[in-house]
């Protein structure tokens, strides 16, 4: 066993075993740690170590730097998840780890990230919307702090959804550079792979540099995602539109077209977003877009990095407009087929784990900031970084994908 180990919460993850291979680990994570489950359904993980002895015991992990690998669990809820990453960490330390960080792609608890005093959290400032948050507690911070009090030193998430709040609320509850001197709190920017995908998926017309192009923000936080995709790719002469969207319920949403929606007439059109739940918000901008006279576009296209394959968004993602709908493996349960049911013939997965592996190895181990490994993780570098999944149903199944950035007329 070398000094960086890779575990997860779930024995047979599958996407932890997929960054564990990536990372060139030997040993299976079963044969590192054992999750156990009494009879009282109490769990309890025991990191395994060879030849005990008096001054070995206790200190198993002494010098090694542990990293748990936590994501959605279709037998486990993210409550039981986040329990199951406290003793984990909480092993690890007592078992004389240097260091431990969380790697968890789609944050728990990063929706629940206000309450409603605003001197703790200042993003909230209007009584309207403090009001709506009464009585109920800021969970980010909570877990936030729980994981420091188990020993996590830092945690490495991907496209969260206001990192800036979250790198207040981490670097609030940790403020104390830990001993490899890694920031407490790690978002890792995937829009070079998606601008990759976008030159090599052969779905848009890529001639002239992008004329008949045309990406959209479904609402203003998702903007700077857009804009950062767009300036990745090169496509200089596409086009960008921000719509701003009105929710008046939880699941009731509507548009307001700007007169740029003008713009995305006749072009290939990608929206970009940083989560899917229902499906609502981005089944009205499919809507609006494609109906309205004004903006009808050639083909539409939408990514989302964090996709939770509901029956809402089965059926909203089904709208006859959108042509593919393409997302991440952040959440594993979307490779699932069964569960992809009718949308396997128009869902394409991105599957990262070769680029987490990568980013452990650059952030978590050599110490660099994100923003230092993406000359590293380049557009064109990409494609040996994430791997496509896609149904046979898929008609791009047996389509070959463009490998070259021609990008000339």
């Amino acid at each position: 066993m070398n000094n960086h180990i890779i575990v997860s919460n779930v024995s047979d993850a599958s996407f932890a075993l997929g960054v564990g291979y990536a990372h060139s680990q030997k040993i299976d994570i079963s044969d590192i740690i054992a999750l156990k489950t009494f009879i009282n359904n109490e769990f309890c993980p025991r990191f395994l170590q060879d030849h005990v002895t008096e001054e070995t015991l206790g200190h198993g992990l002494k010098g090694k730097s542990v990293y748990i690998v936590s994501t959605h669990s279709a037998n486990h809820s993210r409550d039981e998840l986040a329990m199951r990453n406290y003793l984990i960490a909480s092993a690890a330390k007592e078992n004389g780890a240097e260091f431990v960080a969380l790697v968890e792609p789609d944050l728990f608890y990063s929706a629940q990230d206000r309450g409603p005093r605003t001197v703790d959290h200042p993003q909230v400032t209007d009584f309207a919307s403090r009001e709506k948050f009464v009585g109920q507690p800021c969970s980010a911070e909570m877990y936030a702090q729980l994981l420091k009090t188990s020993g996590v030193d830092s945690v490495m998430t991907v496209h969260n959804h206001k990192p800036d709040v979250m790198r207040k609320i981490y670097e609030k509850v940790n403020p104390q550079e830990n001993s490899r001197g890694i920031p407490s709190f790690l978002n890792l920017d995937i829009a070079p792979l998606i601008a990759n995908y976008i030159l090599r998926s052969g779905l848009v017309r890529l001639w002239n540099y992008g004329e008949h192009v045309g990406f959209v923000a479904p609402d203003d936080g998702a903007a700077e995602f857009v804009n950062r995709v767009r300036e990745l790719s090169g496509l200089h002469n596409s086009v960008i539109v921000t719509f701003r969207k009105t929710r008046h319920g939880q699941r009731d949403v509507t548009m307001d077209l700007s007169d740029d929606v003008e713009l995305l007439k006749g072009r290939d059109i990608f929206i970009l977003d940083d989560m899917v739940r229902t499906g609502g918000t981005i089944a009205a901008n499919i809507s609006a877009i494609y109906e309205s006279n004004r903006s009808r576009p050639a083909n539409i296209f939408f990514y989302s990095t964090h996709a939770t394959i509901s029956s809402e968004a089965r059926e909203n993602l089904n709208s006859p407009y959108l042509n593919q709908f393409i997302t991440s493996n952040t959440i594993p349960s979307v490779l699932n087929r069964d569960d992809q049911g009718r949308l396997r013939k128009k869902i394409v997965v991105l599957k990262i784990e070769k680029w987490i592996a990568n980013a452990i190895r650059h952030c978590l181990e050599e110490a660099q900031l994100p923003d230092e490994i993406y000359g590293i993780n380049s557009v064109t570098q990409s494609d040996e970084f994430y791997e496509v999944d896609l149904s046979t149903k898929n008609p791009l199944h047996n389509k070959s994908r463009v490998q070259q950035y021609e990008l000339t007329i």
